[in-house]
């Protein structure tokens, strides 16, 4: 069980109590309020969180092979912004109460749709001032990720990149990373008619195939693109897209066991996921790239406060405009948000209002 508040303190929160693949999973309970414990955390009162596909893993229970659940009672949810209310005695004079932050919480002990949250200061980051908390939620997990995969990706300035599904919490944030702030020349996306091609307009994407009349693969054949950011698990089709020393690098789809290895939080998968991982292993991914010269590698995204914090400054400058898909204005109505991020019809994000 979640342990008590030391003063009996509680809050609401979204939790699940058995693994579901629908919003009936899902329930608001009144919990034990988090505290500080440790004297890196600190203690902050969310003002608004967002869902991402990996919650709707989590609470379907497909990722409790690799990362069990803490509790019998389970908080969903990964993004926050909020403010801060009590930090512990090691935090950086970088931190103080009152400031408004956001973070992409690194543990499984507490889940961010709830009234209140603890992370440890190398997570977070302070909010971009000129958005509003329900905008800056929308932002960490895509964002990290996205910076993070486009980096492994080796993209710089002047590197032609393909990022599928631009319209999407992952690809509308990463259009804009790799323009912005890595300066690449080209971004070519894909996107279906009508408000899906709108925000990748937005976003700034150069080329947006519509993949629903177009064969994509064959249209890109021979476009030798540096980098290729597979976001729905269609890295084994871009091998023709590629050129001799790209990259192509996977956040969906089977994980490798280096990916999960390197991801420290997993700690050394065990004999039965090795087995697993090796047989469900990406071959034809691996092998495509190869056969172009060049490279596929899977990778998770890694909670990092100074990432965040850089994301932060192209926010604040204009260059970096969040996409906010549905809002729902408490976590009274958390299926408001839930239910359409699910639906998988999702453009931009789905956020919850807390306080």
């Amino acid at each position: 069980s979640i342990p008590d508040h030391a003063d009996g303190e509680t809050m609401k929160a979204v939790c699940f109590t058995s693994f579901g693949k629908t919003t009936d999973a899902l329930s608001v309970k009144t919990i034990p309020k988090p505290s500080v414990e440790s004297p890196d955390e600190v203690l902050i009162k969310v003002h608004a969180c967002a869902l991402n596909p990996i919650d709707k893993l989590r609470m379907s229970g497909d990722l409790s092979l690799i990362n069990p659940e803490a509790y019998d009672t389970s908080v969903l949810g990964y993004d926050v912004a909020g403010e801060v209310v009590q930090v512990g005695e090691e935090v950086s004079k970088e931190y103080s109460v009152g400031d408004e932050v956001y973070v992409r919480l690194a543990g499984m002990k507490y889940g961010a749709m709830a009234e209140y949250v603890v992370c440890t200061t190398p997570e977070m980051a302070k909010k971009p001032k000129n958005i509003s908390f329900a905008e800056a939620a929308s932002i960490p997990l895509v964002g990290l990720t996205a910076l993070q995969a486009l980096r492994t990706g080796g993209v710089k300035e002047g590197s032609k990149v393909f990022i599928p599904g631009g319209a999407g919490g992952v690809g509308s944030i990463a259009i804009q990373i790799a323009k912005k702030m890595l300066k690449a020349s080209h971004v070519t996306t894909t996107a279906s008619p009508g408000a899906g091609t709108d925000i990748c307009n937005k976003v700034g994407a150069d080329r947006i195939i519509d993949y629903r009349s177009e064969d994509v693969v064959k249209v890109l054949a021979g476009e030798d693109f540096d980098m290729a950011f597979d976001t729905m698990n269609q890295a084994a089709e871009f091998g023709g897209l590629i050129k001799n020393g790209g990259k192509i690098v996977s956040i969906s789809g089977t994980p490798t066991i280096e990916a999960i290895e390197s991801a420290s939080k997993f700690g050394s998968p065990s004999l039965l996921v090795r087995a697993f991982m090796f047989m469900s292993r990406n071959r034809a991914a691996e092998n495509n790239a190869k056969k172009a010269g060049a490279t596929w590698e899977y990778i998770f995204m890694k909670p990092d406060g100074n990432d965040l914090a850089e994301i932060a400054k192209y926010v604040e400058s204009g260059d970096i405009v969040p996409i906010i898909d549905t809002e729902a204005s408490s976590l009274d109505e958390f299926a408001v948000a839930a239910d359409k991020l699910f639906s998988g019809r999702a453009k931009g994000k789905c956020v919850i209002k807390v306080a």
